[in-house]
């Protein structure tokens, strides 16, 4: 019979993974704003990108990988030389793929829009969970 405990495979506590999530999603959103930008506003393409939002599929367990090894790799002997690229990789790896996913192949939703609509969606997600985040901190008594 196997013990669970010696799973090390799994993140070490809950937090890990929320964290993960949390930075995965922080990372993705200016990115998805700047995609959206850039192909509604520069590009002049209609719709909304779809295929950056599938990246956060991808992003999420890539942060939390992230998140869980950045203990170990900063423990190691040669942090300090290391450190620039394991933070510049992690946010390489958040933020670049969406952009490109989004200029080679976008998959277009909600055509419908007229010219700016695309990007103001994503503003007004972005501001709304700003909002939400602030309000439910102040409710809290956290904020």
């Amino acid at each position: 019979m196997s013990d669970h405990g010696e799973n090390t495979d799994l993140p070490d506590d809950v937090s890990d993974v929320t964290l993960g999530f949390f930075v995965a999603v922080a990372m993705f959103v200016p990115s998805y704003f700047g995609a959206t930008l850039i192909t509604d506003a520069v590009l002049g393409r209609a719709g909304l990108p779809l295929s950056p939002l599938m990246w956060l599929i991808a992003a999420v367990p890539l942060a939390i990988a992230m998140v869980h090894l950045e203990d170990r790799v900063k423990s190691r002997s040669d942090w300090e030389r290391v450190k620039g690229y394991w933070y510049g990789g992690g946010v390489g790896a958040l933020t670049l793929p969406p952009l490109a996913l989004a200029l080679l192949a976008p998959l277009p939703t909600l055509t419908g829009l007229d010219r700016g609509g695309p990007s103001m969606v994503v503003f007004v997600a972005v501001a709304l969970s700003i909002v939400g985040i602030v309000v439910r901190g102040k409710l809290r008594g956290t904020a």
